[in-house]
């Protein structure tokens, strides 16, 4: 049985674009990979942009060499927006048709069992393609050990993004802590209203979407306690000085008593100290317009913050 073949090979230019990156508009390049004449492949980033959420390595598209550079970094780039004119060679391929003889008993039996046998497993491989990533995201997750043929990407043609990776593990670690803590919500006995006046405010969106990670990273990531030096001379002298009116005698003030002052006059200066956020699911926070402050007291029941 004999094939005849056709093989044509050219150059052509094609411009890379910015593909889809969602509801962004006027993202600025902080990073451009790749410079005039220097060869790419498929899958190769070739520049990096940053949102107010994240950065993003934008790809090459095909095979090629580059030919023409259209942006430099601190450019505002949107979806559609030229990267580069890529250098790329193309090649068709055809095939004529194979001269079977009709009454040639052999050659019909040849072709039934390529059409029973091999194309359902050209189609079965066809069908079950590689994840597309990037070899930096292939190798981000093989070192969190994550297969990323598990991911579904995000980006055209469900290539998987870094964010992509980060988000997936992310889900795993939430779904997790949500079946430990599914039944171990604890409602408060008062309401803060109950303590004085109050206000319901909307959650900004950024705030509202960076939450489910804060607390994630409360139950996950290791705490880390601040130490600072202050000089409180002034305070000492001015707390040496006190004395009774009327008797004379010194008065004993504990520095905790300034302390507490001063944490005050800070909570009502930044009031987003002073918030709680019992209705994620609607997007409301609680800013609170009275200052509570509990010091707890070493006493015979143990310790205590009185009232």
């Amino acid at each position: 049985m004999e094939i005849n073949q056709c093989l044509q090979r050219y150059k052509m230019n094609k411009e890379i674009k910015v593909p889809n990156i969602g509801e962004f508009k006027d993202v600025e390049v902080i990073e451009v990979l790749v410079s005039n004449g220097q060869s790419v492949s498929k899958n190769d980033p070739l520049i990096t942009i940053e949102s107010d959420k994240s950065s993003v390595e934008i790809p090459s598209s095909f095979d090629g060499k580059v030919k023409e550079l259209k942006i430099k970094v601190g450019d505002k780039v949107s979806e559609g927006s030229t990267i580069l004119k890529l250098e790329v060679k193309e090649k068709i391929e055809k095939y004529s048709e194979p001269q079977l003889d009709k009454e040639d008993y052999k050659l019909k039996k040849e072709k039934n069992f390529i059409k029973e046998n091999i194309n359902p497993i050209i189609k079965e491989t066809i069908t079950h393609e590689k994840t597309s990533a990037s070899p930096k995201v292939r190798k981000f997750a093989r070192e969190l050990g994550v297969s990323i043929n598990q991911i579904s990407g995000s980006e055209r043609k469900g290539r998987v993004l870094e964010s992509d990776v980060k988000n997936f593990i992310a889900s795993k670690i939430n779904k997790s802590n949500e079946s430990q803590e599914k039944n171990k919500k604890i409602k408060s006995e008062y309401s803060h209203s109950d303590f004085g006046e109050i206000e319901i405010k909307d959650i900004p969106r950024v705030k509202k979407i960076a939450s489910n990670y804060l607390v994630n990273s409360w139950r996950t990531i290791p705490h880390v306690t601040n130490h600072d030096q202050a000089d409180i001379s002034e305070i000492e002298d001015f707390r040496s000085s006190l004395k009774d009116v009327y008797t004379g005698e010194k008065k004993k003030i504990s520095p905790l008593a300034f302390i507490i002052k001063a944490l005050a006059a800070t909570i009502k200066k930044f009031p987003n100290f002073n918030c709680s956020i019992d209705d994620i699911e609607n997007g409301k926070i609680t800013i609170k317009k009275y200052v509570h402050i509990g010091v707890a007291v070493d006493t015979k029941h143990g310790l205590m913050v009185p009232k």
